[in-house]
């Protein structure tokens, strides 16, 4: 059994061999098994024929001070909570930290979306929650940053941090991969885990505790985000949604997924699965930006998830424990997998600009750069 899964075991020192002991009892190997042959060995590719463009709507169609009005005063009253992703590193930015602490003129990325949450502070009084998803790569750093800047005003009890659940990454024969500490690598398993994440944490049931009723959740790179958008939450909760998404039209071969009907039911397809010239034929692009409601999540921390295929190059110990650097497996889950779920599911399509200006790279397209000129024109810095 370990030569199947690890065939450099015998060459590993006494003391690794325990760790790695340690690490298998609490690995549901058949699920490994499982996944590896569902999602790499047999993979199928993207069937579109019963996939339709999603229907949306504009804020042109809206009462959108009506809309304000009701939100405004459910997040004053703590009945909206703010759900951050925030598992991520700055690698590709060329910076060693978690992502939401890279900053533009002393402002980082986490600061940028806590003075948005700060503006519903009543009387010295803040009834807004906000949970954050970190994972086991920048957790500890993360919650350090957060003390040092004094949690950039926000009270210490209203600001809540939980990790993101892992996979192992494998070979592309199916074996589990070494770290250059000669442990099993074990990584973050995407978005998608953090349903079940808010329940087994115990986040889950400390919003429902406080009366929460919706979630806001947005990434921590889209650097002008609106957190707690008000016409968006204002939909949600006036037409009673499980789900409320916004959206942008995407440029040609952009690197999002595409908001859609399959099968009649509301989901994204991601923009690694689309089936190459069918772009065009997506035009609701998911920005990560939705509003979801309290029973939804315990409905989606209940479902099954399925797992999609990332190769990545990853740096691991060879069959003579030599560190190499190859490409090899990630398996990652989607939240919007369990878009599925919801009964009730609305898209707000609005403008790009002042919505969407994600931090992905050092360079070029998605920069360092695009994401300071963006946050220089709309006066945020």
């Amino acid at each position: 059994m370990l030569k199947r899964w690890i065939p450099q075991y015998d060459k590993l020192r006494e003391t690794s061999k325990e760790k790695v002991d340690a690490q298998l009892n609490e690995l549901d190997l058949e699920k490994i098994k499982s996944v590896y042959e569902d999602v790499y060995v047999n993979q199928t590719t993207f069937d579109t024929s019963n996939v339709e463009e999603v229907p949306y709507v504009t804020k042109e169609e809206l009462d959108v001070e009506a809309l304000e009005r009701l939100a405004h005063t459910s997040i004053e009253n703590g009945k909206v909570a703010v759900l951050l992703m925030a598992g991520g590193q700055g690698t590709r930015l060329g910076y060693d930290g978690p992502k939401g602490t890279f900053m533009f003129d002393d402002v980082s990325l986490f600061e940028l979306q806590a003075r948005q949450i700060l503006k519903y502070k009543k009387e010295d009084v803040l009834n807004v929650h906000w949970y954050i998803m970190t994972s086991d790569i920048n957790h500890d750093e993360t919650v350090q940053f957060f003390e040092e800047k004094n949690y950039f005003g926000l009270p210490k009890e209203n600001v809540h941090f939980f990790k993101q659940e892992h996979f192992p990454s494998l070979s592309k024969s199916g074996e589990l991969l070494l770290t250059k500490d000669e442990e099993i690598m074990i990584t973050p398993n995407g978005n998608g885990g953090i349903f079940s994440a808010l329940k087994a944490s115990g986040m889950l049931e400390d919003m429902k505790t406080r009366g929460v009723e919706a979630v806001f959740m947005n990434n921590v790179d889209n650097v002008v985000v609106k957190v707690l958008d008000e016409v968006l939450v204002g939909l949600h909760l006036d037409e009673e949604n499980e789900v409320t998404s916004k959206s942008i039209t995407p440029k040609p071969n952009e690197s999002v997924g595409r908001l859609a009907l399959l099968d009649g039911k509301k989901t994204v397809v991601e923009y690694t699965e689309i089936p190459d010239g069918e772009d065009a034929s997506f035009t609701n692009g998911n920005i990560g930006i939705h509003v979801f409601s309290i029973p939804f999540i315990e409905k989606a921390a209940e479902a099954d998830m399925p797992y999609h295929l990332a190769l990545k190059n990853l740096e691991f110990l060879d069959d003579d424990l030599k560190l190499v650097k190859e490409e090899a497996l990630k398996f990652e889950k989607f939240y919007f997998d369990a878009f599925i779920v919801a009964n009730k599911h609305k898209t707000l399509q609005v403008d790009r600009a002042g919505e969407f200006s994600p931090l992905k790279n050092k360079e070029g397209q998605d920069s360092v750069e695009t994401a300071r000129r963006d946050l220089e024109r709309y006066e945020l810095i």
